[in-house]
């Protein structure tokens, strides 16, 4: 008899009425979360679930730190909102603990809600400070949802369906991903002397009105397949933007602080741009999110394009407070090291269930984020998002809470995590692995899963 979920009828009715009222993707089976501690998700029956995806990657110290609660009570009877016209000091000591540990000279921070925000500030900045307007995005890219970051998004999905006559129109998503599993100009790496960037900077000459702002990137790719570029390639593209005169804009929300091993995944690669954007982990989950830049900058663009942004909730003391305390243990106990040695350990783990599994096409990544690229055979890397899918489901039959988007199976725990925890976890997905192997669950439909899921009709099973 195969495992299936058992739900209270309390449970039930929450998933009813979700359903019902609320308009939003979810996974299924619409598990009705009541709590979290530490590295674990608890459903209104009491069941508990490894959150292998810390949040939306946000919850870097795991639910319920204990400091952080005692912050948040303590900023709920002192101080919670404010006009964004004033300051506090949580927001001031919060902005210069981020800039004391950012590279170079990005030391000014302009806060603000979302992530989605924190990028479409930092085009204002571009446009502002060089009076071009083309913005370069890669393909395969995401950098928010709002729609002038939307037009930079090339993940694919149903995102940007029938939304041409609202989103920003002076942009390119001109440079190929430096996707070494998949390459898009069909090399290898190193031989190919990273020519996918070779042909982007032909590709410009064409897809753009060669007023290029600004170049942005993720730092590395998440939603585009964590694609982990070569040594070289973002300093490649560091020297191409100012060829063209144009900002670099790196896009770490899915990244800082810490989880690749580093507080910042630039520093992997040895690049510091002119503007760097941050959200959630460095978010506590709270609504803190933001863009850090230079003085020289931060001046000449003020007063253009609507600088410096700020929205209702931009400077609020209660999410800067938190923000920084959740900042403070993150570098205390240093965290960006254990963060290294346990994605060893996670690598070597995870590894194990390739050799064993078919369907496992690749794994890559740094520190604690990992991604298993699921296909439906080693020789092609045909993508199979309905194994993935299934995955996941049965994943979640053995109490680990995971994101699956299109093939992509992330790895993303909280950095509290333990060596013995992560082993534990690594079991429970090669049980649901051979149980996705053997075709449970049956119907699967992806479609509903998020807004980067394939197509408009069903993936019939196999």
């Amino acid at each position: 008899m195969e495992k299936t979920f058992q739900f209270s009828n309390t449970h039930t009715d929450f998933q009813a009425r979700d359903a019902r009222t609320v308009f939003g993707w979810r996974y299924e089976p619409r598990i009705i979360f009541k709590a979290g501690k530490g590295v674990k998700l608890i459903d209104i029956d009491d069941r508990e679930y490894y959150d292998l995806t810390s949040g939306m990657m946000c919850m870097v110290l795991g639910h319920s730190h204990p400091e952080l609660a005692e912050t948040i009570r303590e900023m709920a009877g002192t101080f919670i909102h404010q006009s964004s016209w004033y300051s506090n000091p949580w927001t001031v000591e919060f902005a210069e603990r981020l800039t004391e540990n950012t590279p170079g000279e990005l030391k000014v921070v302009n806060f603000a809600i979302t992530g989605s925000e924190a990028n479409e500030i930092a085009m204002r900045m571009a446009l502002a400070y060089t009076g071009k307007f083309d913005v370069v995005s890669m393909i395969r890219g995401l950098h928010g949802g709002s729609l002038a970051v939307e037009a930079l998004t090339t993940v694919g999905g149903n995102r940007r369906k029938s939304l041409g006559p609202l989103m920003f129109p002076a942009k390119a998503n001109a440079l190929f991903p430096p996707f070494c599993y998949r390459c898009p100009v069909n090399l290898e790496y190193p031989s190919c002397d990273i020519a996918c960037l070779r042909s982007s900077e032909e590709l410009l000459e064409f897809a753009t009105s060669q007023n290029i702002a600004a170049f942005m990137v993720e730092t590395i790719a998440v939603p585009g397949g964590m694609i982990m570029p070569p040594d070289n390639w973002l300093k490649r593209v560091s020297e191409m933007a100012k060829r063209w005169g144009a900002l670099l804009i790196l896009d770490e929300c899915q990244l800082a602080p810490a989880r690749t091993g580093k507080m910042w995944a630039m520093e992997h690669y040895g690049v510091t741009p002119d503007i760097v954007t941050w959200g959630k982990g460095l978010s506590a989950g709270m609504a803190i999110c933001g863009t850090i830049t230079t003085p020289e900058i931060a001046e000449r663009t003020r007063g253009n394009c609507g600088l410096p942004w700020a929205g209702t909730y931009s400077s609020d003391p209660m999410p800067a407070a938190v923000a920084l305390k959740q900042l403070d243990i993150v570098l205390r106990d240093n965290l960006a090291e254990r963060a290294e040695e346990l994605g060893e350990v996670a690598e070597r783990e995870l590894a194990t269930l390739k050799e064993k599994y078919e369907c496992i096409g690749d794994i890559r990544g740094k520190g604690l984020y990992r991604m298993l690229d699921i296909v439906k055979d080693r020789k092609t890397k045909a993508p199979d998002p309905v194994m993935a899918e299934r995955i996941r489901y049965n994943c979640a039959l053995e109490g680990v809470c995971a994101i699956a988007v299109k093939h992509y199976f992330r790895f993303a725990p909280p950095l509290i995590i333990t060596e013995a925890e992560i082993k534990d976890i690594v079991g429970r997905m090669d049980i649901a692995i051979k149980r996705a192997m053997d075709g449970f669950p049956k119907d699967v439909d992806v479609r509903e899963s998020s807004s980067l899921s394939v197509g408009d009709r069903p993936v019939a099973a196999e």
